[in-house]
């Protein structure tokens, strides 16, 4: 299986729970394509103010991104599964939708499609990715098999916004107590409940025994 890993807003992948999460999978003998996407800076934003656009953070850099480090590697003979937080699974979509590429999987942690209302900060640095009027009959096919897992107190994603978003891709539905936006502001950095997802999508048939 390959994995592809995709963090969030504002995300910095050495302080993730991703990192672990590409670190215990590479120990299963999996591959693991997990990279930075270009990100504004949270104080910077801010200081520029209401009305200031990301200076890098957009659908455009991000796609170009996946296309110049991650794009490369992906066969599509390849069984491929996308793990994303919180703009993870929109810009999941944006890639499978583009490139029609065929998923084993997904899974989908803090997931939504559209403006969230609750920081401007993090509106304006999302404003390209929101979306809500995929081809989700195509995307269904396109993802066949997906979870969606989301907490009851988030404070950026509130729970209607995943529910629909699970909803809109026919997810399994995992809905987790107080863990807020499932991130290092909680001290999440070893999210096992996903690395547990993701030991199913695995076809161990494949893997060859050593003694």
């Amino acid at each position: 299986m390959k994995f592809v890993l995709i963090h969030g807003a504002f995300g910095n992948i050495n302080n993730h729970w991703l990192l672990n999460l590409k670190k215990r999978l590479e120990n299963t003998n999996q591959q693991v394509l997990y990279v930075q996407f270009p990100v504004d800076n949270w104080d910077d934003m801010t200081q520029r103010g209401l009305n200031a656009p990301p200076i890098n953070q957009s659908l455009e850099s991000w796609l170009n991104t996946y296309e110049a480090k991650i794009y490369p590697y992906i066969n599509k003979r390849d069984q491929i599964s996308f793990v994303g937080h919180s703009l993870g699974p929109l810009f999941t979509l944006h890639v499978v939708n583009k490139f029609n590429l065929k998923l084993e999987s997904a899974i989908f942690v803090a997931p939504f499609l559209e403006k969230l209302n609750k920081s401007w900060q993090i509106d304006n640095a999302n404003s390209s990715f929101y979306k809500k009027d995929f081809d989700f009959k195509k995307l269904k096919n396109l993802i066949p098999d997906s979870f969606s897992l989301f907490s009851e107190n988030d404070p950026y994603v509130d729970e209607k916004y995943s529910l629909n978003f699970a909803e809109k891709m026919n997810s399994k539905i995992i809905k987790i107590k107080g863990a807020k936006h499932l991130n290092s502001e909680i001290g999440l950095l070893d999210f096992s409940l996903v690395f547990e997802l993701c030991k199913t999508r695995i076809d161990y048939s494949s893997i060859s025994s050593t003694s």
